[in-house]
């Protein structure tokens, strides 16, 4: 790597471990590709995957003031990564299930904190993901309710709307897509990540 470009990922990270969501946001960008693949390769599962990908970064920010003591930032993220996807592999086996099962869609925002003025984050973080919802194609609109919201399954949510299995499945990717673009203009990264990571 270049030393100019390892001298602006030392700067970026030194702005993280003093809080700086900017920052963060670009060593999220810079990353999320690397991370991803890492993830996918291992568990063959783009929903695992993401999943994984929003937890190691969120575990990245949660752990921000180590930062400073991180000399090579680079594997250190690698070894989150490997350990949260091999704790999510031996967590599937154990459930004998080749993805997780989605939860209610209700169970998808922030959950209370101790914080006085996080049930005020809550209630927008509700807002903005009902607004994306509403935004969706009529067709997307009722495989997300029925799966994100009912918590049926892709094969039962197939046989109610009267179509293939792997409909279902095109239609929710989108939606999901779609719903990540809207919440991610919407809301700064941290709060996003948050969000993104209990829809899943």
């Amino acid at each position: 790597m270049p030393v100019q470009k390892v001298s602006h990922e030392m700067d970026l990270l030194d702005k993280v471990s003093q809080g700086d969501e900017k920052a963060f946001g670009e060593i999220f960008h810079l990353y999320r590709n690397k991370v991803y693949t890492i993830a996918f390769r291992l568990t063959v599962a783009s929903p695992v995957a993401e999943e994984i990908l929003l937890d190691v970064f969120l575990q990245v920010w949660l752990k921000r003031e180590e930062l400073k003591e991180v000399k090579h930032f680079k594997a250190w993220l690698f070894t989150i990564t490997r350990n949260r996807t091999f704790s999510m592999l031996k967590q599937m086996a154990a459930q004998k299930m080749a993805i997780p099962i989605p939860e209610d869609g209700d169970e998808l925002l922030l959950r209370a904190t101790e914080h006085p003025g996080e049930h005020l984050q809550e209630k927008e973080y509700r807002q903005i993901l009902r607004q994306a919802v509403t935004r969706l194609s009529p067709q997307q609109k009722k495989v997300y309710t029925l799966i994100k919201e009912q918590g049926l399954k892709r094969d039962e949510a197939a046989s109610a709307l009267n179509i293939a299995p792997e409909t279902v499945k095109r239609h929710l990717s989108e939606a999901m897509h779609f719903i990540r673009v809207y919440c991610l203009a919407r809301l700064g990264m941290l709060a996003s990540l948050t969000l993104l990571k209990e829809l899943l």
